[in-house]
């Protein structure tokens, strides 16, 4: 894992992408990313994977924006990051776990090749609220062992917006072969 003063040479001679860039915000070994200030839900009762699901956006007010427990909410980060050198690995800051806030419920994982800002899957145990701007996730990088001969070039690539599930586009190109 590189450590907070490799990351900020990675940014000053271009290998990793941050921006915005804020030295204040380099940790030990990782990089605290904030939250924007935009929230999507899901408004369908069920949600369905062959489907593109309905949405409400909701704009989170500088004096914040309370979260219910048993919702799950989309958000994405300031900051746009990209790499092509090393594999990106996105968590919740233990002060956000601490008060029962998760800002991923599956892969924090990222691919070298990523490019954009970071959708986050929200969840709470308890009503939170959450500002904009405000440290929720750090960004933390490994070292690439082996060939560096695939690089991600996914349906989530080149995002700036906050991203839903594009499960449906897997359904509807095996649609599409059957």
């Amino acid at each position: 894992m590189l450590s907070g003063e490799e990351i900020i040479k990675e940014v000053e001679n271009g290998k990793i992408v941050i921006r915005p860039f804020d030295k204040d915000n380099v940790n030990p070994n990782s990089y605290n990313l904030t939250l924007a200030d935009e929230i999507i839900v899901y408004t369908d009762d069920l949600l369905d994977c062959r489907k593109k699901n309905n949405i409400r956006k909701i704009k989170v007010p500088k004096d914040g924006y309370i979260l219910s427990p048993n919702m799950f909410y989309l958000a994405k980060t300031n900051e746009y990051t990209e790499n092509d050198y090393y594999v990106p690995q996105i968590s919740g800051r233990s002060s956000i776990g601490r008060i029962g806030l998760t800002v991923h419920l599956c892969s924090g994982f990222g691919d070298i090749g990523f490019k954009g800002t970071w959708t986050l899957a929200i969840t709470c145990l308890t009503p939170t609220k959450v500002y904009p701007n405000m440290e929720i996730g750090q960004i933390y990088y490994f070292p690439l062992i082996g060939e560096k001969n695939r690089m991600y070039k996914g349906r989530y690539n080149n995002q700036t917006d906050i991203k839903t599930c594009k499960l449906y586009e897997e359904f509807e190109e095996l649609e599409k072969v059957s």
